[in-house]
């Protein structure tokens, strides 16, 4: 019985996830996760695998130093893998620079293009900035519209965990790569530990995120930086709380505006004073809810842009979740 009177940092944290797999103990949970992901045997993994220095090389006095979160070397290609805890414009940027990085260190210790081995990322991805994609893994290569690949030995994989929880939890999928993968989402020391039951593999696993989660200076640096998240999550709440009210009072003023122009409209297309007085007060209301829609799908647009879940676009705008999706698709 594994005790669990503590609190759980998820392999989510950068320095749980490189130190979980970096261990001697879980070695063989590395080995299979990579094999499942990948397709590369086991054998292979277990014969030749070793981790290379996750420090890229700087080339010039102004290039910032990148520290990769964990690279895996073998004989026949290097794989790079990287846990993405939060999506953030130009992180695809970013993680395809880290892939140039490597292949350029591959030619400075002295291999060719003649034979220059494979550059695999595997992203771990906390988010699903694919959706309505359902898979739990994508994988990307160079090819062309009919599926024809070029020369280029990179290949890159997104481990979507969101679509990983889901699989497992509400579909049921326990066996093979879902059902290793999902360890990495423990937030709960009862799930961690029935997980561990139900999946013997995954007992290594297991008891270093809870030797790592029980550590002091691992304890101050996730309070840390859970704090840094919602301070920033709350300032990202109210910048939209802002934008939400000057949206709705610009959107109040043109439906004004909007409005009684359409009422004078239909008052003199009836001819009568009636006609006018009713008009511009029903102009005026349907100007301003079309006024106030328009400011709210403003919103969702920019919300979506950035990549904020549909919940929450749901929450602050008011509109439902069929009509966000059906702005995604305008």
């Amino acid at each position: 019985m594994i005790k669990t009177n503590h609190k759980v940092i998820p392999m989510t944290y950068d320095k749980i996830f490189k130190s979980v797999l970096e261990s001697d103990d879980t070695r063989n949970y590395l080995i299979s996760i990579i094999n499942e992901i990948t397709g590369i045997p086991k054998d292979a993994l277990k014969s030749d695998m070793r981790f290379k220095n996750s420090e890229m090389p700087v080339t010039n006095v102004n290039e910032k130093r990148k520290i990769l979160d964990l690279i895996v070397d073998i004989k026949d290609c290097v794989i790079n893998l990287e846990m993405n805890k939060y999506y953030y414009e130009g992180l695809v940027d970013r993680n395809h620079e880290y892939i140039s990085k490597i292949r350029e260190s591959l030619i400075k210790e002295g291999e060719d293009y003649s034979y220059l081995r494979k550059v695999i990322q595997i992203n771990f991805d906390d988010y699903n900035m694919y959706k309505p994609e359902e898979r739990a893994i994508i994988k990307f290569e160079m090819m062309d519209e009919t599926g024809l690949k070029e020369g280029v030995g990179v290949e890159s994989y997104h481990v979507i965990l969101p679509n990983v929880k889901e699989k497992y939890y509400n579909e049921g999928v326990k066996d093979g790569i879902i059902g290793k993968l999902v360890i990495m989402m423990m937030e709960d020391s009862k799930e961690l530990e029935k997980i561990i039951k139900e999946n013997m593999e995954l007992r290594p696993v297991g008891k270093k995120i809870l030797e790592l989660s029980k550590d002091e200076e691992m304890q101050g640096w996730y309070d840390e930086e859970e704090h840094e998240r919602k301070v920033r999550n709350s300032i990202i709440a109210t910048g939209i709380r802002k934008g939400w009210n000057q949206a709705v009072q610009e959107g109040k003023e043109k439906g004004i505006k909007e409005g009684i122009k359409e009422g004078i409209k239909e008052g003199i297309k009836e001819g009568i004073k009636k006609g006018i007085k009713e008009g511009i007060k029903k102009g005026k209301k349907e100007g301003i809810d079309e006024g106030i829609k328009e400011a709210k799908e403003t919103i969702a647009i920019n919300m979506l842009n950035r990549k904020i879940d549909i919940k929450m676009i749901s929450d602050v705008t008011g509109l439902s979740e069929d009509e966000i999706e059906k702005l995604k698709k305008c």
